[in-house]
Parts: C-alpha cells; sequence; structure tokens
C-alpha cells in the first residue's frame, strides 16, 4: 500500500443554496458508498447558520485517489477544469492538501490553484496508521 492523501476543503454556501448543497452531497455520498469502497473516509461538516461547510476525505493512496476521481467525474460530472456542478451552489475558500496527489487530483488542484483558489499542506507522509489498513 501506498502513502495517505488527506483532504480538507473549506466551500461559501451560496445565498438560498444549502438545500441544493444538501442534495448534491447525498448523491455524491451514495455514489462513492456504492462505487469507491477503498475511501477510508469521506465527511462534510456545517456551521451553525449554514454558509460554510468543510469536506474531509481520506483516501489510503494515490490509486484510490485517482479511481475516486474517475468515479465522481462519471458519476456526477465534477472532472478538472470543470466545476459547473458543484459551483452552482458553493464556491471554495480553500483547500487543504496533506500528501502527494497524482493524475487527475492534481491537474483538478493545479486548476483551482490557477483560479486563485488557496491551497496548502504537507507533502511528506512521516508514518501513522489506520484501522482500515486492517482491512487489507
Amino acid at each position: 500500500m501506498g502513502e495517505p492523501i488527506v483532504y480538507l476543503s473549506t466551500w461559501r454556501i451560496k445565498d438560498g443554496k444549502f438545500a441544493d448543497y444538501r442534495r448534491f452531497y447525498a448523491q455524491f455520498v451514495d455514489a462513492i458508498r456504492e462505487l469507491d469502497r477503498d475511501v477510508v473516509a469521506f465527511f462534510a461538516f456545517g456551521n451553525s447558520d449554514q454558509t460554510e461547510i468543510t469536506n474531509v476525505h481520506v483516501f489510503p493512496d494515490a490509486t484510490t485517489l485517482e479511481r475516486h476521481m474517475a468515479v465522481i467525474g462519471e458519476k456526477m460530472g465534477v472532472l478538472p477544469g470543470e466545476l459547473t456542478s458543484v459551483l452552482e451552489f458553493m464556491e471554495p475558500l480553500g483547500v487543504q492538501v496533506y500528501g502527494t496527489p497524482e493524475g487527475q487530483a492534481a491537474a483538478m488542484d493545479q486548476g483551482m490553484k490557477n483560479d486563485g483558489v488557496p491551497f496548502s499542506g504537507k507533502e511528506s507522509y512521516l508514518g501513522g496508521f489506520s484501522l482500515a489498513d486492517s482491512r487489507s
């Protein structure tokens, strides 16, 4: 198994669009749960006034992240350079990435960086474990 990759992304929900976000995210979760079983964690948290959310996505390795990108592209229309389905109801405030994404994930990150979205994080994995490791 390779090194894990973790994303924390914070988004501003556009006025009156929280219900739309909730519906979109429910579909997103269903697609991931059904087709992307190796994702370690896929969570969203919102503030009390429903104006911001933060996603926490944990992938055990770059291969799983790349497969995840294929699933969200095929099922949800979320592709590098094409975030229209997401941007209808929210806009990115910042992304933290821990680990080193490759392929489609790196392309999507670069597009968001090019659009001025702030990115931070750490590239070097130093060690650790997940209880999901025991599934292997």
